[in-house]
């Protein structure tokens, strides 16, 4: 073969070479405008959503839930068509998942996703806005209104997103319509009765991209507002667990750790996530997420005169502000305000963390509280004490803190009467520190309550500390 002839085999299959990576690179791509169409109880008018797709021109549905047969594709218009059963059969699903195919030339293929279901609809905010929202029914549309803060002021949203999650996928289908933010929240993978618990904070951002305002969504088997579910202490009505708690129990090391709830730096109105360990054994958080189910950490800033601001606690909810001796060891730098978890006898503070209906208690809410004689025996005890007063009681757990110098988890137990700090698991039972919306004059202090085993007086309630520090909180009704 002489060169010239070579030259041209070369490029020949030069050329056959690139066509054939070409048709192997093309690729397709659909994807649906909307994650999911929830129909309520009932419905059977039909809804259509939208879809794009690049390099694809065939399309037909792969697969459905069972007994949704009217599923139809109009490739022109590129939409799908879902009409929900008028009924269902045993043996049919109510809600799952709507697999639209396509294909196009050169091999190329996509598929997308599309969640359909008749489930419960809930709207979070219909009574009153708040910058925390119970979700405890399962299978459940939720929305609340992502275009206002709690006091009404308007928020300029473009779009919604997961800011935390305490377990992923807790927070499904998520979108923005007409100014609600719309999730849904299934049921448990251990027990198809309940809801699939956790805690979320849920972001509004601008259409740069800029963190709004944020609000945490608590999902538990607990309903604040039935009656078995209070304590009144002082003539408050108080909920029985901590707030962001998935139970109130000791019983077994899982219910130890769901009963901590979330920790609050006083006067901040969003919460961060517990201990990885019910014992503290390392002074780190438990694993959160994102909205994709990448895990995630809190963070932590010094408190500074760009850190320790309103705004920047706003915009970096998954930011810890430790306090610096300049700031007197509260997260805000200079701006220091009392009213943040405004005291009873003043409107419902724009930052208090409780659900609609309920605020962080005051320290009066504790006065006289006494560990029941019981619950302070070793063998009973198990990170938590029943306080009690005129034959009302309630378990609080020894929750300790995230400490207001790095905020790692701490807490401290007790030989011989001397307290001792630990970041491994010591002896139990530890303290209980909870933050009142009350505070101190002197030295910028907040008032905690404060109790630890081994004490069978009082507890204090107007116990001095740091507000950097990250604390349990306690809700009554805002009456």
């Amino acid at each position: 073969m002489d060169m010239k002839r070579l030259a041209g085999w070369i490029g020949a299959m030069a050329a056959a070479l690139l066509i054939s990576c070409g048709d192997d690179d093309v690729t397709g791509s659909l994807v649906f405008d909307t994650p999911a169409v929830f129909f309520a109880p009932g419905d059977t008018a039909p809804v259509t959503v939208h879809f794009t797709a690049s390099n694809l021109g065939s399309f037909s549905i792969s697969s459905k839930p069972t007994g949704w047969d009217d599923v139809v594709v109009d490739a022109a218009a590129r939409t799908v068509t879902v009409t929900p059963p008028a009924s269902f059969d045993d043996g049919e699903a109510e809600t799952g998942t709507v697999t639209l195919s396509g294909t196009g030339g050169g091999g190329a293929s996509g598929s997308a996703s599309l969640f359909v279901g008749v489930v419960g609809h809930k709207d979070l905010s219909a009574e009153a806005r708040a910058n925390c929202y119970v979700a405890n029914t399962k299978e459940t549309n939720y929305r609340f209104d992502a275009g206002h803060r709690s006091d009404g002021t308007s928020l300029a949203t473009a779009s919604v997103g997961v800011v935390w999650q305490s377990a992923s996928g807790l927070i499904q289908y998520l979108t923005l319509q007409d100014g609600e933010a719309s999730f849904y929240v299934g049921a448990d993978s251990d027990d198809e009765e309940k809801i699939k618990s956790g805690n979320a904070v849920i972001g509004a951002y601008d259409a740069a991209g800029t963190l709004l305002w944020s609000w945490h969504i608590w999902v538990a088997d607990y309903d604040p507002s039935a009656v078995e579910n209070q304590r009144q202490f002082n003539r408050y009505v108080m909920m029985d667990r901590n707030l962001g708690a998935l139970a109130s129990s000791n019983a077994s090391t899982e219910e130890i750790i769901a009963s901590y709830g979330l920790y609050y730096q006083w006067g901040r109105k969003d919460p961060f996530i517990g201990p990885s360990t019910y014992s503290f054994s390392s002074g780190s958080s438990a694993t959160i997420y994102n909205g994709s189910g990448s895990s995630q950490a809190v963070n932590t800033a010094a408190s500074s005169a760009g850190t320790g601001t309103l705004d920047y606690a706003r915009l970096n909810p998954l930011t810890f502000i430790t306090g610096v001796e300049e700031s007197d060891y509260d997260w805000l730098w200079s701006a220091s305000s009392d009213e943040l978890w405004s005291a009873p006898g003043r409107a419902k503070s724009l930052y208090d963390p409780c659900p609609a209906g309920w605020r962080v208690a005051p320290s009066a809410a504790f006065e006289g509280l006494t560990p029941d004689a019981e619950s302070l025996e070793w063998a009973n005890t198990k990170y938590g004490v029943t306080l009690a007063k005129e034959g009302v009681s309630s378990l609080f757990m020894g929750a300790g803190r995230r400490t207001y110098l790095d905020g790692k988890f701490q807490n401290l137990y007790f030989t011989d009467a001397s307290p001792k700090s630990s970041r491994v698991e010591e002896a139990q039972p530890w303290i209980g520190l909870y933050w009142t919306s009350d505070v101190q004059s002197a030295d910028r202090l907040a008032s905690a309550v404060y109790f630890h085993y081994g004490d069978a007086s009082a507890v204090q309630n107007n116990y001095g500390l740091r507000r950097a520090g990250g604390l349990s909180v306690r809700c009554v009704k805002d009456e």
